[in-house]
C-alpha cells in the first residue's frame, strides 16, 4: 500500500514538472541611441518596443513634456542619471542623461 501511495505521488510530481509553463529569461533593455533635447544628451532605452516609436515618444515628452498616449510617466529627480521612465504594460520607455 505505502509503495502504491509512493508511486502514485512520483508519478503526480512528474506530470507536473512536465506540465510547467517554461520560463523566459529576461531580456535587458535595447539601447536606441542619443538624442539631445533643450541642450542636453539623453540615451533611449526601450523594452517590448521599437526604437523608432521609443525615440520619438522620448524626444516629444522631453521637448514638451507631453506624455505618449495610453502611457503613464514618472519624472526623476537630480539624484539619479536617469531623467524620465514611461510605461505601458510591459512596453517601457526611459532616458538616462550623459
Amino acid at each position: 500500500m505505502l509503495r502504491w501511495i509512493a508511486t502514485v505521488v512520483g508519478l503526480s510530481l512528474a506530470i507536473a514538472v512536465a506540465l510547467a509553463p517554461q520560463a523566459w529569461a529576461p531580456v535587458p533593455p535595447r539601447d536606441c541611441g542619443s538624442i539631445a533635447a533643450k541642450g542636453k544628451r539623453y540615451n533611449i532605452r526601450a523594452d517590448s518596443l521599437r526604437c523608432s516609436r521609443a525615440r520619438t515618444h522620448a524626444d516629444r515628452y522631453l521637448t514638451s513634456g507631453r506624455r505618449p498616449s495610453g502611457y503613464s510617466c514618472r519624472n526623476y529627480g537630480r539624484g539619479t542619471r536617469i531623467k524620465f521612465r514611461c510605461s505601458r504594460g510591459s512596453r517601457v520607455i526611459f532616458a538616462i542623461r550623459r
